[in-house]
């Protein structure tokens, strides 16, 4: 049983609802969505035995911090997380979070590595995104899959919830089709999860073309 739960700060649905719309409207391409993550989203992300195993963790765009909270409640007390947001507006929630495995950085994903190695991380066994990547320039989505495979741990999963299936064409490239797909109705608008996991064979037979 985990003891070292994250505690969000007390703030309602609405109040977070208002967060995230505020900050789509100002940079749309940045925000998956113009609610926040749901319960049962958050629950189908987190509730994993990857999660529960994970020594190290990174969150990409995590938002307000439903997605960081709901993996630290899962995660071993031992395990760190790195939640890396690019919208300025959401890390003061994010920072709120009170949990000492926590690490919020303002930054973008492709500097994965970078930030890893600034808070002495390991290569993470779980990468959980959110980005948008059916917002985002070809160029720019295949640099942040192509950083979140070559840092993930061989054998680590990544887990993406989407609205659109853009993220699968990107990951095939380095990880090949998803494991599982899942589909979150209930969420407003309902997502997909995909989930890949990175194998030793994988990582030696990928070819780079950049």
């Amino acid at each position: 049983m985990n003891t070292h739960a994250a505690k969000l700060p007390n703030r309602s649905f609405w109040h977070r609802a208002a967060a995230v719309l505020t900050a789509w409207l100002k940079a749309p391409s940045q925000v998956a969505s113009v609610c926040p993550s749901s319960r049962w989203l958050l629950r189908a992300v987190a509730d994993r035995e990857c999660v529960r195993q994970a020594k190290t963790i990174v969150d990409l765009g995590p938002g307000t911090g439903g997605t960081s909270a709901a993996l630290l409640a899962q995660a071993g007390g031992d395990c760190r997380l790195l939640a890396i947001e690019k919208t300025a507006e959401f890390i003061h929630s994010l920072r709120a979070i009170d949990d000492p495995r926590l690490d919020v950085e303002l930054g973008d994903a492709a500097e994965m590595e970078r930030l890893l190695l600034v808070h002495g991380m390991t290569a993470p066994d779980v990468v959980v995104s959110g980005i948008p990547f059916s917002s985002l320039p070809a160029d720019t989505a295949r640099q942040i899959m192509k950083a979140v495979h070559r840092n993930l741990a061989d054998g680590g999963t990544l887990i993406a919830y989407q609205l659109r299936g853009d993220v699968a064409n990107y990951a095939a490239e380095f990880f090949g089709p998803p494991e599982t797909v899942q589909w979150v109705w209930p969420n407003l608008p309902p997502l997909r999860i995909y989930t890949w996991r990175k194998s030793d064979s994988a990582a030696s037979t990928t070819t780079d073309h950049s």
